[in-house]
């Protein structure tokens, strides 16, 4: 059983909070929690979070692995080293990404062309 450091999902429709959990790896995001470390509010204003730094550290060498927007949080909250948002790399949109795709299968054609010739 390989335990994760998450974000649960809480709160209405358009109001969202978190809690930092620990859970199970393969465990749906709404399924047994094994443990209740910390909340996160993003939409309060500064954002909150508070995570208990002495069982974060004991769930961290038991070897619970932190998501990565955990793993951000805890290096915010001064837990783990500071993470260099920078380096990360970025999302692209939905459109950019069909286009790669597009034209990834357009070399691949291209390149069955010249070797079957």
């Amino acid at each position: 059983m390989a335990a994760k450091m998450k974000l649960q999902r809480m709160g209405a429709k358009n109001q969202p909070y978190y809690r930092l959990v620990v859970q199970d790896e393969s465990a749906s995001p709404r399924g047994k929690v094994i443990a209740v470390l910390g909340k996160y509010h993003p939409l309060k204003e500064p954002t909150l979070f508070e995570a208990n730094h002495e069982l974060v550290k004991e769930w961290l060498r038991k070897g619970a692995e932190p998501t990565e927007k955990v793993r951000i949080l805890l290096g915010k909250a001064g837990i783990l080293p500071p993470i260099d948002l920078t380096a990360l790399p970025k999302k692209k949109p939905k459109g950019e990404k069909q286009e790669e795709v597009a034209a990834g299968e357009e070399v691949k054609a291209k390149e069955k062309e010249v070797a079957s010739s």
